[in-house]
């Protein structure tokens, strides 16, 4: 048995820490795609709008998703997909995983691959009616620490594929 930790920041709406946990909670428990054996929101690494560390973990987070994200593109020129084009000939497999996590990047969708996630927008960024928002009533916001793990056999080699990433604290 092999096992893979993960780390990731999630922005929530909502009056205090413990509504905004059970959130987060709730979204992993109805999460189809990915499920953890532990999942633990880190009260001590968490934060609302109003701490000053709030906007500098944010652009963090954000950062590594965008980080990822140019990251998955070198790996995808590497593999050969050098244009669009070439997307209508390229086999299944590794490249085609690859672009399948760039496109949930980009589209909103939740994986082990996120780092920054914004529960509010089902989105990995922050939009600038959401960022307004913040600005507003920044004690209405939370950035949940969440931290994962998860068992796998020695049959299951997808965690092995690329390294997990995971959010800068």
């Amino acid at each position: 048995m092999s096992s893979f930790n993960v780390t990731h920041l999630l922005l929530v709406n909502g009056p205090d820490f413990d509504s905004c946990r059970r959130q987060v909670e709730k979204f992993f428990a109805r999460t189809i795609l990915v499920k953890y054996d532990s999942l633990q929101v880190v009260a001590e690494k968490s934060c609302h709008g109003e701490d000053r560390q709030f906007w500098e973990k944010l652009s963090t987070g954000i950062a590594e998703n965008r980080n990822l994200t140019t990251e998955l593109l070198t790996e995808l020129k590497e593999a050969g997909v050098t244009d669009l084009d070439a997307l209508t000939t390229m086999p299944q497999g590794y490249a085609s995983k690859i672009l399948h996590t760039i496109a949930h990047l980009l589209d909103g969708f939740f994986g082990v691959d996120s780092c920054f996630y914004n529960l509010n927008d089902d989105s990995h960024w922050l939009s600038e009616p959401q960022h307004a928002l913040i600005k507003k009533k920044p004690a209405n916001y939370w950035l949940l620490h969440v931290e994962a793990s998860s068992q796998t056999g020695d049959a299951d080699q997808v965690s092995t594929l690329r390294t997990m990433p995971t959010a800068k604290e």
